[in-house]
């Protein structure tokens, strides 16, 4: 009797990690820290009010001009007749700038669209001086570059997956073309692109590091905002505000553009329309606004001010002081980058693997682990700037809380694909949790359980907003000694570090579809 009750004891504890985690690590700091701060300003939101229209504005045009670059793109990779090789370009250029941070992709745009820019350079050739970057087109670019295969990914893999007897029967039912597109094909996409949607507004509308690198402090967002009043000025009441209408904000917008998901029988039908014509210049508009400055962005390192090829940069890397212009020297920012991203993926992937388990066997109530998805980084972290607790430490929490979404996404997904019949046989033969996770459970989901830790571990590294809240030098990491470099106009060490990092993140990226092709095989 004992024994049933220790064990009973053991396994609703085991089952409530999840939800402890969120409570102890995310909302106590976060109560605590809106406690400390001093409650609710009204005049900060009255101070703030352009910054407030501005971050509203900004993001409602970005995503909008994503959305209309998205749709098009995604019906031509999940709905036509397309080259594979084409195609699977598609699919590496959507998941690779998802994992980069924004400060990479800003060092990209910058070669591009700089005074001395790719771009620049030949439209002077053209008799037009325009100035692209700090400006708000640049934000725009930078935005729809970051966000435009993340809305192709989404919302083409939901158009690919469509019944195509659908189609079919509305087409035999005498509706045209256009018909089918507006009766059939967009209430069925619908919810894909309205998440597409969101998720877009949320990244541009809490845009950090492409804002200030691509656009100038004059365009600052609520994110930049809460970041000043919290490391510059140290005004945290006017911090917690905004970082409390902020979070409001993103969570009614969530609920209004959340529509339930429709479950249709899945047939191994697709239809597929003749690739059009306009689509050659699609992909060719395409490639100039992201693969251009990707290229250029991974090879920063070895162009010169000029664009030219040099080892300058590298040069410099080795022969400047990186302590007296950052704070920190180069083995210390690897050695907490390392550390701080290695073991905040560990937890998030302990995290992931109970909450993913019982929220794949139906329990709706491990989804508060998605909490972390409502809150920017800046908001996560200065939470924890009342904590008592060493900085290190509150960097590696922090990064867990912003990696938990993903890695929880990833493993839900890999536990939905290990059948309950297995675990209910394992444990009829006498395995005890322990075993029957061990010798059956990791073996069936082991390539999610590490492609959940990739993406973790490199969206840690590339961290920044957050990780500038909280960082003290020397204890600080590869993104944020990145974004300082380009901030105090030291590019050329910026890009050599930016080079190291696209190719560290390209090859993870490789081992990653290398195990999705082994999943599928």
């Amino acid at each position: 009797m004992v024994q049933k009750m220790v064990k009973r004891t053991v396994k609703l504890t085991v089952a409530l990690i999840p939800i402890f985690y969120i409570i102890i690590a995310l909302l106590v700091p976060f109560i605590l820290n809106l406690r400390f701060a001093g409650g609710f300003s009204l005049t900060a939101l009255v101070d703030n009010a352009s910054k407030i229209k501005f971050t509203i504005y900004q993001a409602l045009v970005s995503s909008v001009f994503t959305t209309l670059l998205g749709i098009p793109g995604a019906y031509l990779v999940g709905r036509t007749k397309i080259h594979p090789v084409i195609k699977k370009v598609f699919r590496v250029m959507s998941s690779i700038p998802f994992v980069l941070p924004g400060i990479t992709m800003a060092i990209g745009f910058f070669l591009v669209f700089g005074n001395k820019g790719l771009y620049s350079h030949m439209l002077r050739l053209l008799g037009l001086d325009v100035r692209i970057l700090y400006t708000f087109t640049a934000i725009l670019l930078g935005h729809v570059f970051y966000n435009f295969p993340l809305f192709i990914r989404i919302v083409g893999e939901a158009w690919e997956n469509m019944d195509g007897y659908l189609i079919e029967a509305a087409k035999v039912d005498g509706a045209s073309k256009w018909q089918v597109f507006w009766k059939v094909e967009v209430p069925v996409l619908l919810p894909s692109i309205l998440r597409a949607f969101f998720l877009t507004y949320i990244y541009t509308f809490t845009s950090f590091s492409v804002v200030l690198i691509l656009g100038g402090i004059r365009y600052s967002t609520l994110e930049v905002a809460i970041y000043m009043y919290s490391r510059i000025t140290f005004d945290f009441k006017a911090a917690s505000t905004l970082m409390l209408f902020q979070l409001l904000f993103i969570s009614v917008l969530g609920f209004f553009t959340s529509i339930k998901r429709e479950s249709y029988e899945k047939h191994h039908y697709r239809h597929l329309d003749k690739f059009p014509l306009w689509g050659y210049f699609f992909f060719g508009v395409s490639a100039l606004l992201i693969f251009i400055p990707l290229v250029y962005s991974a090879l920063s390192g070895f162009l010169d001010y000029y664009g030219k090829f040099s080892l300058t940069n590298f040069r410099m890397l080795l022969s400047e002081d990186l302590e007296y212009l950052v704070g920190t020297n180069f083995k210390s920012m690897v050695l907490y980058t390392v550390v701080i991203a290695f073991t905040s993926s560990l937890i998030s992937v302990i995290i992931s693997m109970f909450a993913g388990y019982y929220s794949s066997r139906g329990r709706r109530s491990y989804y508060i682990v998605l909490i972390p998805a409502a809150m920017s980084s800046v908001t996560i972290a200065f939470s924890y700037v009342f904590v008592n607790i060493p900085v290190l430490l509150k960097l590696i929490l922090v990064h867990s809380l912003i990696n938990l979404p993903i890695t929880f996404g990833i493993l839900e997904a890999g536990w939905r694909n290990v059948p309950e019949s297995i675990i209910d046989a394992a444990k009829v033969d006498g395995a005890d949790a322990v075993r029957w996770i061990w010798k059956i459970a990791i073996p069936l989901i082991k390539n999610y359980v590490f492609i959940a830790f990739v993406y973790s571990f490199t969206i840690s590294v590339g961290e920044t907003s957050g990780t500038l809240t909280l960082a003290e030098p020397p204890i600080t990491t590869f993104a944020a000694v990145v974004f300082r470099l380009m901030s105090s106009r030291n590019t050329e060490i910026a890009m050599a570090l930016n080079t190291f990092y696209f190719i560290f993140v390209v090859s993870l990226f490789i081992i990653i579809e290398m195990l999705r092709k082994e999943e599928t095989a």
